[in-house]
C-alpha cells in the first residue's frame, strides 16, 4: 500500500481542459500576424519585381542598340579604309588636281562594292545639310584641322575619306534617339614603288627576248630596284665582265650571270606603271621645222629634228611632238628644263659623248616624264652623253629596246621603262631616284596603297 500510494503520487496530474484551449488561440494569432505580413511582402516584391523586370529590359534594349550602333561603326569604317585605299592608287594619275574625278570615283566605286550607295560626294572639307550617306574625298587631308592634329594636313600626297551616315536605333526610341550620326574616317597614300628600271612591258611570255642584257665591260648602278618581266629562261643577261648593282632585282623568268644582289626569279608579272601614258598622248599641232639656231620651240615637228651642232642647242620649255627621230651629233650637246617628247613614230639618237642635260616637267600632266614612244612604236633609242649628261625623268619605249651608252647620268632620277634595256662596251650608267622636286612624287603609277590613319 505504501509502495502503490508513492507510485501514484509520482505520476503527472492531468492538465484542465481549460488550459489546453488556450494554446491554439495564442498560435493562431501569430499564424494570423505572419499571414498579415506575408501578404505586405508578397505585393512589395510585385512592386520590385516589375521594376527590376523594367530595368533589365532597358538594359536589353540598350545593349542591343549599342550592339548594332557599334557593328554598324566597324562596318563603315572598313568602308571609308576601303575608299582611301581605292582612291590612294589614284593619286598619280590627277595630274596635280585636286581630289580628281579619278580619285573620287574610285573612293565611290569602292563604298558600292561594300554595299554603300552614296547619296552625297563632296570634297576638300565641303559640307552639306543633305539626308542620306556623304562620301569626302579631300586631297591633302583636312579634316583634322591642322597640322597639330594631322601629320599629313594639307599634303597633296596623301588622300582622306570620311564617310558619315545616320543610323536608326530601335529601343533607344523610348528615350528619345530615333537616329545616331556615325563617321569613319582614313588616310592613305600610294605605296612606294622601289623599281626604276623595267623591261619587257608587252611581252612577258617565255618566248620574249631578254629584258636587260649587260656585255662587254659595261655598268650599270641603280640606287633603286630592276625589274626584268620578260619570261624567257635567260631574261637577265649579266656578262662577265659586267657591274650591276641595285636595291633589288626581281625577274620573272632566268637569270644569267651574277648580279648584286641576287635576284629573286619566278616573280608575277605587274602592271606597267607607265601604261598611262598611252591614253594621255598630246594632241598633234601644225608642222614646224628646225633649220639650225641655238633654240627650239616646243611644237610638232612632222619631220623629227636634227641637231649636229658644235654649239650647245636649247630646247624651251614644254611638250615636243615628233614625227620622226630627233637625232643629236656633234659636241655641243643639247640642253632643256621642263621638257617632255612624245615620238609618235621614231625615237631619240644620242651619238658620240656630247652632253645632254635634260630634265622633264616637276608638274602638269607630263610631270617627271622625260620621253615616251607610241606603244606601237619598235624604233631602237640610244642614250649617250658624257661623264656629266643628266636624264632626269621617265623614259618609256614600251614597244622598243633602249640602250644606254656612254659615261654617265648625274641626275636626280631616271626611270627607263621600255621592252628591252641593252649595255654594251665600257659603257657606264646611274640611275637615282630622288624624286624630291616632283611635288606629286614618282610618275611612275603605284601598284598599291597604303593606309596611313
Amino acid at each position: 500500500m505504501h509502495l502503490i500510494g508513492q507510485t501514484r503520487a509520482l505520476r503527472p496530474e492531468k492538465a484542465s481542459t481549460k488550459e489546453c484551449r488556450r494554446l491554439p488561440a495564442a498560435a493562431t494569432t501569430m499564424i494570423v500576424r505572419l499571414e498579415d505580413l506575408y501578404r505586405e511582402m508578397t505585393g512589395q516584391g510585385l512592386v520590385i519585381t516589375g521594376l527590376a523586370m523594367a530595368v533589365i529590359f532597358a538594359m536589353a534594349g540598350l545593349a542591343i542598340d549599342v550592339g548594332q550602333l557599334r557593328y554598324a561603326q566597324r562596318k563603315l569604317q572598313s568602308a571609308a579604309d576601303a575608299a582611301a585605299l581605292a582612291a590612294g592608287l589614284e593619286l598619280g594619275y590627277c595630274g596635280g588636281s585636286t581630289a580628281c574625278s579619278a580619285m573620287t570615283g574610285a573612293a565611290k566605286q569602292a563604298l558600292a562594292e561594300n554595299g554603300y550607295a552614296v547619296a552625297n560626294l563632296l570634297t576638300q572639307c565641303s559640307t552639306t545639310t543633305a539626308s542620306g550617306l556623304t562620301l569626302t574625298v579631300n586631297n591633302g587631308p583636312c579634316a583634322m584641322g591642322s597640322a597639330s592634329a594631322d601629320p599629313n594636313y594639307g599634303n597633296a600626297n596623301y588622300v582622306e575619306t570620311v564617310v558619315s551616315q545616320s543610323r536608326l536605333t530601335y529601343f533607344l526610341r523610348i528615350f528619345g534617339f530615333t537616329s545616331v550620326p556615325l563617321t569613319a574616317r582614313a588616310e592613305a597614300t600610294a605605296g612606294n614603288d622601289p623599281f626604276c628600271l623595267y623591261t619587257s612591258t608587252q611581252n612577258t611570255g617565255s618566248s620574249a627576248p631578254s629584258g636587260l642584257q649587260m656585255s662587254g665591260n659595261s655598268k650599270l648602278s641603280a640606287s633603286c630596284g630592276i625589274v626584268d618581266e620578260s619570261g624567257a629562261s635567260n631574261a637577265l643577261q649579266v656578262g662577265s665582265n659586267t657591274s650591276l648593282t641595285a636595291s633589288a632585282i626581281e625577274v620573272h623568268g632566268g637569270v644569267s650571270g651574277s648580279p648584286s644582289p641576287a635576284p629573286v626569279t619566278n616573280v608575277p608579272v605587274l602592271p606597267d606603271p607607265l601604261a598611262w601614258l598611252n591614253s594621255d598622248i598630246p594632241p598633234a599641232g601644225s608642222c614646224s621645222t628646225y633649220s639650225g639656231g641655238t633654240t627650239i620651240s616646243p611644237g610638232t615637228y612632222c619631220g623629227g629634228i636634227t641637231v649636229s651642232s658644235n654649239s650647245p642647242v636649247t630646247f624651251q620649255p614644254g611638250v615636243y611632238i615628233l614625227q620622226g627621230n630627233l637625232n643629236v651629233s656633234g659636241s655641243g650637246g643639247i640642253l632643256g628644263n621642263g621638257v617632255t617628247f612624245y615620238f609618235s613614230s621614231g625615237s631619240l639618237e644620242v651619238s658620240g659623248t656630247p652632253n645632254v642635260d635634260l630634265v622633264a616637267p616637276t608638274t602638269g600632266t607630263y610631270a617627271g616624264v622625260l620621253i615616251f614612244q607610241n606603244q606601237s612604236d619598235t624604233t631602237a633609242m640610244v642614250l649617250s652623253g658624257d661623264s656629266t649628261s643628266v636624264y632626269q625623268g621617265a623614259i618609256y619605249a614600251p614597244g622598243g629596246s633602249v640602250t644606254l651608252s656612254g659615261n654617265g647620268n648625274d641626275a636626280a632620277y631616271t626611270i627607263v621603262d621600255s621592252a628591252q634595256v641593252i649595255m654594251s662596251g665600257t659603257n657606264s650608267w646611274a640611275l637615282g631616284d630622288n624624286y624630291s622636286s616632283l611635288p606629286g612624287g614618282s610618275p611612275a603609277r603605284a601598284v598599291t596603297s597604303v593606309l596611313t590613319e
